[in-house]
């Protein structure tokens, strides 16, 4: 006599199987990848996000589902918490912090929100491109000043300004004192 509990066992083992070797198990086809996008860029609801993060669990894309239930989670926020990410993200937007602004990116998008992140690394990529500019400015500047002739002589001239009031030589007596 078989146990009964070989007999779940063995039976969910073959569902398992079954289903694994199905033929487009764990394959994102275009028709898949083409409603993933759809929903990550366009649902706006966390209980449908939910349902099609299990959907595609069904079908084996773990990869999609957990982006679809972080994206949930991002949605189903509460309002004090939307309120201080938008916050740090003015913030990094008006900053010249590089570093940190690529930060705040990264967690943008490690929460979902691509959009977001892609705003702030445009604007790193501005702030870099300006910071070439100033120092192309600052080398060339400093070439001109370096192009310039040293001026010749001891650098009194600089100091002193040239005598050119008249001398009253009236009042001076020209009789010898001795």
């Amino acid at each position: 006599m078989i146990d009964p509990l070989t007999l779940i066992l063995v039976g969910v083992g073959v569902v398992t199987f079954r289903e694994m070797n199905r033929k487009d198990y764990g394959v994102l086809t275009p028709s898949r990848d083409e409603r993933y996008r759809n929903v990550m860029e366009h649902c706006h609801q966390p209980d449908m996000l939910l349902q099609e993060a299990r959907l595609f669990n069904e079908y084996g894309l773990k990869a999609q589902a957990g982006m679809l239930k972080r994206r949930a989670e991002w949605r189903g926020r509460p309002g004090e918490l939307k309120t201080a990410h938008e916050e740090v993200y003015q913030k990094a937007i008006n900053s010249k912090n590089i570093p940190a602004i690529l930060e705040v990116a990264q967690a943008f998008e490690g929460w979902t929100a691509t959009k977001k992140a892609e705003y702030l690394r445009d604007h790193v990529r501005i702030l870099q491109e300006e910071s070439i500019q100033e120092a192309a400015q600052k080398a060339a500047e400093a070439a001109l000043a370096a192009e310039k002739p040293a001026k010749k002589g001891n650098g009194a001239s600089d100091v002193a300004t040239p005598f050119t009031e008249i001398i009253d030589t009236s009042a001076i007596s020209m009789e010898d004192d001795t």
